[in-house]
């Protein structure tokens, strides 16, 4: 081929290896001196679109939200990661690509996950963006009773309530037909989809605390009782062990040394913070009561769990409620309307591609 051949097709072909080869995503842009997050660290610019290695899938994201963790993992992160660095877990997308050993899925399909395989969950998948690299072992169909804006919304807050709760009832059901359940923060992203696992998994009877306010909204979700937390402190109007699991989804410290009064012989608590966990005093003194603060990686996020989500969702015992709408470009008000600790349910991401407003919310 000439030399002007040459420069002729390189200059053809270069807007399809520059720009057709960059997405959006959202980054931490550089490490903070105190090792924490930041959000005038948080910015969305052009990064290449990744490829699928080995057991991964090349995901167009259509939706995402926002979780603690989200911002909570640069800490934990330290000095381990390079920068920029991309953020984001949750997923809900189209299949584009597959990787060597790639097995139960294929392009086109719609799927949906959390993204904490265990390498996942230390460097981030990178799901606020157009495209992200998910390993093929967290992803599942997509139920089509949902869109893709309530499936992005939902994965990880209903994996850990899935986890916690089959933890505390040591089987994907409660055993006991008159089994009572209190969740702590029931209006919360993670707390209103913990009411109605409670149910799904069959609680007779779940109890919640959120602010009057919210009082109708819970009842809906399946609550049978709520605590108003501004007017009363739960430990002083329930009984004396009077209840067979706490699920905390609030996690300020000291919650376990309250709730453990109300716990019945061998009963559980699961919080969803290591502060919320009982003290050692109080553990000794109920050595019968079983406490969990579980991290949702790896086996937590597998496909299979996922899919009994999935079928609970379309068995009508799940939905999501999403808060608010943010647009990739917008990630940090939505990052400051989670961090203001006051949404009801979940605060959504959509990812701006083409074509992909249509199928938002189909």
């Amino acid at each position: 081929m000439a030399l002007s051949q040459w420069l002729c097709l390189t200059f053809l072909l270069w807007p399809r290896m520059g720009s057709a080869d960059k997405m959006r995503a959202a980054v931490v842009s550089n490490r903070s001196w105190d090792l924490q997050f930041h959000l005038d660290k948080v910015e969305v610019i052009d990064v290449d679109i990744p490829t699928p290695g080995r057991g991964e899938v090349l995901v167009k994201v259509f939706a995402s939200n926002i979780n603690p963790v989200d911002h909570k993992i640069v800490g934990l992160a330290g000095w381990s990661w390079s920068y920029p660095h991309k953020l984001g877990y949750d997923v809900a997308g189209v299949v584009q690509a597959l990787g060597a050993g790639c097995e139960r899925l294929k392009p086109g399909d719609e799927v949906w996950g959390e993204a904490t395989s265990l390498m996942e969950s230390l460097t981030t998948a990178g799901t606020y963006a157009q495209y992200a690299v998910v390993s093929e072992s967290v992803l599942g169909l997509k139920p089509k009773s949902l869109s893709m804006l309530e499936a992005g919304a939902m994965p990880m807050v209903a994996l850990t309530g899935l986890e916690s709760l089959r933890w505390a009832a040591g089987a994907p059901k409660f055993r006991s037909a008159n089994t009572t359940v209190l969740v702590l923060g029931g209006s919360g992203g993670t707390g209103h989809l913990g009411i109605q696992l409670a149910k799904a998994m069959g609680a007779a009877w779940v109890i919640t605390t959120c602010s009057d306010t919210h009082s109708s909204f819970v009842r809906q979700l399946g609550a049978d009782q709520v605590i108003d937390y501004h007017k009363q402190n739960y430990y002083d109007v329930l009984l004396p062990k009077s209840v067979d699991v706490v699920y905390d989804c609030v996690g300020m410290d000291g919650t376990g040394d309250h709730a453990y009064g109300i716990i019945k012989e061998h009963g559980s608590f699961v919080t969803l913070l290591q502060g919320g966990k009982a003290s050692l005093s109080t553990r000794l003194r109920r050595p019968d009561v079983h406490q969990y603060a579980p991290t949702c990686v790896g086996s937590c996020s597998e496909h299979k769990k996922i899919d009994a989500v999935a079928s609970m969702v379309d068995q009508g015992q799940l939905k999501v409620h999403i808060d608010q709408v943010f647009g990739l470009e917008d990630i940090v008000k939505a990052f400051n309307q989670s961090l203001s600790g006051h949404t009801t349910g979940k605060v959504a991401v959509k990812m701006a591609t083409a074509g992909s407003e249509d199928q938002l919310l189909a």
